[in-house]
């Protein structure tokens, strides 16, 4: 019979309570247990995602902004194009329009999806297809951006019907669905806006769209401007879980760090800001590469820079990889065709070759210092073994070796070697070292001596021939010798780079060099303010240049002044990063017909042969057939050096825990990183899965024990 809790002593009291306890919290792990094994978390809308950017938003127009650049992250979404890229898949695919191919490849047809509208609630028609293609980014007063990544010539837009329009291409494009990923514009929004002038349009800066988010307000506050976006109710695609984005852009990063407790990410993060990021704990990092390369392009049409010979000395003066570190990067590149092999060994760092191709040149040092530096890298070269060999004949009177390498000390991947040589007048027998060759006749005019490793008269590493002659009268003398050194082409490399890397390492400031005139050889360097890496980028390389008498004048310059000098090419060198898009099509940067003014060509890069061959890589579907054009580019890029390739940049993007599902893998340009926005959440909720009853509760109860 149990006893009422009343008529319980004080101890029994206590242990009944205790025991209560034990029970109520076991009973509660027990569940919790059930409930987390048989639940899941799903994201819930609601919450607010706050980012922090550093750079200028002057328009919300998909037609005008660079690619990659903050404004370009807020007309991913804000705006739609008739096709979107999925990160996942790294493909493009549908998006506010579905849409089949002809079979010949020229005809694409798409159909809006039904009940897409503009964030004005209006519907989105084929009449805002033909306004955005034909009406503005046809017209040949408009100079949108858009135009520098994208070439529309031989594209025909008509209209099918209320929802349908057709593009009709004169040729099969591999490449075309990028130039639909632009956004639309709303023809009753801008129709009575002349096109010239459309880049000053007040709906620049107050945009309708038909993307995920729409415009709410842009606000100055103290040092940064507030862009607030709200989810589109109407949205044609899923609704995003988060409702709300700000993203607070700053002049600079060291503003914004002190603001980094209110964001719940920062943008491309700089190496140098890094640790104050982690170190405060609620942010973290995440690391991702883009198709992209940072360069200092060469304007060929300098008339410092018109010579190879200059060129070659900027290449083989220029440290990749102490700069790399230097700026926290670490992915160096010798080449702008991102999908093919990057190492170019050709043009490994040397001061001293650096140097030795400007002396070849207009551009000479003083007599004195020039002088000492022929000294250090004169016997460096072919001419050292020339010299060396002139001199071995002058004592000698006459040359005897006529092969391998011409009688010169020679190094060698080969197994087996021919020495060959001619033959002294009343020579009646030749030796090599201890050795008389068995088939020489006196009277023959020439012989030859085979040393290989099968033999073992050949051996890895240095192998000295001395060559003997003996007359009638028996008498025998030393003629000739060769070095033969036989091994790898690793073990060469790493010789030559072993004894390059002591020589750069001792490599001295010299004068800037003069030509005949007394023009002094100073090149103007051009970078834009941001990235500030660019500016430490320029600093190093006027340090490295020193070292082989070019001097640099270098310009940081604002946005607005540094795109007018990129349109005027005002400018002999000039550092800028190039992306290679969805497609790594390097036909915007290296084709002639981009090296007009406004174009993307930097380096004023003309050859035909190149045209040619960016053309067929466009249209090259097999991956083996494209690497061979590439190929057969990069081999003419080598040559010409119209850049310096220095490295592909690391992005690192911080971001708070809060945020979830976030994806940076496979991004083409840094606002892919919106590509996928609908999945991203910031508030959860936990519910059992379905099917879950009280039996499943002691089937898993039972299991437990």
């Amino acid at each position: 019979m149990f006893k009422r809790f009343s008529h319980l002593n004080q101890l029994e009291k206590i242990i009944v309570v205790f025991l209560s306890i034990i029970v109520v919290i076991s009973g509660f792990q027990i569940g919790h247990a059930f409930y987390n094994e048989h639940s899941e978390i799903q994201p819930i809308i609601g919450g607010i995602y706050v980012e922090g950017s550093v750079g200028k938003v002057k328009q919300i127009n998909p037609l005008y902004v660079q690619l990659g650049s903050v404004g370009h992250d807020i007309t991913q979404l804000v705006f739609s194009g008739l096709t979107k890229y999925d990160p996942k898949t790294g493909n493009i695919i549908a998006d506010l329009a579905d849409y089949t191919v002809s079979s010949n490849g020229k005809e694409y047809t798409f159909v809006i999806k039904e009940g897409a509208k503009w964030h004005d609630e209006v519907d989105i028609t084929s009449d805002d297809v033909l306004f955005t293609y034909n009406t503005v980014i046809k017209h040949p007063g408009f100079n949108g951006l858009i135009l520098n990544y994208n070439d529309y010539t031989g594209i025909k837009v008509v209209k099918v019907d209320n929802r349908t329009v057709q593009f009709l291409l004169e040729e099969a494009d591999s490449f075309f669905l990028v130039k639909t990923l632009t956004g639309l514009l709303p023809e009753h929004a801008l129709a009575h806006f002349p096109i010239e002038t459309l880049d000053s349009s007040p709906f620049n800066m107050m945009p309708i769209g038909s993307g995920p988010y729409k415009f709410v307000s842009m606000v100055p506050i103290d040092n940064y401007d507030e862009i607030t976006l709200e989810a589109f109710k109407d949205y044609y695609g899923k609704q995003p879980n988060i409702p709300t984005i700000q993203m607070k852009v700053f002049s600079n990063y060291k503003d914004l760090i002190k603001k980094q407790g209110e964001l719940d990410g920062i943008r491309n993060v700089p190496a140098e800001f890094t640790e104050k990021i982690l170190n405060k704990g609620r942010l973290s990092l995440n690391k991702y590469y883009l198709p992209q390369y940072v360069a200092v392009f060469i304007n060929m049409q300098s008339d410092a820079l018109k010579s190879s010979k200059v060129r070659l000395a900027l290449q083989l003066g220029t440290d990749k990889q102490s700069l790399a570190e230097e700026i926290g990067q670490s992915k160096i590149i010798d080449t702008p065709l991102l999908e093919i092999d990057q190492k170019n060994w050709v043009y490994q760092y040397s001061v001293n070759k650096a140097n030795g191709a400007l002396f070849e040149t207009e551009w000479q040092l003083p007599d004195k210092q020039a002088k000492a530096i022929d000294e250090i890298f004169d016997g460096k070269d072919e001419d050292k073994d020339k010299t060396k060999k002139d001199n071995k004949d002058e004592e000698k009177g006459e040359q005897f070796l006529t092969g391998p390498n011409g009688g010169k000390d020679w190094q060698t991947t080969d197994t087996k070697v021919t020495i060959s040589g001619i033959v002294p007048p009343k020579t009646k027998a030749i030796i090599v070292n201890d050795y008389e060759l068995k088939k020489f006749v006196p009277g023959d005019a020439g012989w030859s001596y085979v040393a290989s490793l099968e033999f073992g008269n050949l051996k890895k590493g240095e192998n000295v021939y001395n060559i003997y002659v003996v007359d009638f009268s028996e008498k025998k003398r030393l003629v000739d010798s060769i070095t033969i050194t036989q091994g790898t082409a690793d073990e060469f490399m790493e010789k030559e780079l072993v004894e390059i890397g002591e020589e750069n390492n001792i490599a001295e400031v010299i004068p800037i060099r003069k030509n005949k005139s007394s023009k002094q050889l100073v090149l103007k360097l051009v970078v834009p303010t941001q990235p500030e890496s660019y500016s430490k980028v320029a600093s190093i390389l006027k340090n490295q240049w020193a070292k082989i008498g070019i001097g640099l004048k270098i310009e940081a310059l604002e946005n607005d002044e540094f795109q007018v000098a990129l349109f005027k090419r005002d400018y002999d060198l000039l550092i800028f990063g190039q992306n290679l898009g969805y497609n790594l099509d390097a036909y915007p940067y290296w084709h002639s017909s981009q090296a007009k003014e406004g174009g993307y060509n930097l380096s004023q890069f003309k050859n035909f042969i190149v045209d040619s061959l960016l053309n067929k890589a466009r249209q090259e579907n097999d991956v083996e057939n494209r690497k061979k054009t590439l190929n057969s580019i990069q081999e003419i890029i080598s040559k010409e050096i119209p850049a310096i390739f220095l490295y592909s940049p690391t992005y690192n993007f911080a971001l708070s825990d809060i945020i979830q599902n976030a994806s940076f893998d496979n991004l083409a340009t840094t606002t892919d990183r919106f590509a996928r926005i609908q999945e991203w959440y910031a508030k959860v909720d936990r519910k059992f899965n379905k099917d879950i009853g009280v039996l499943t509760f002691f089937s898993w109860l039972g299991k437990q024990f």
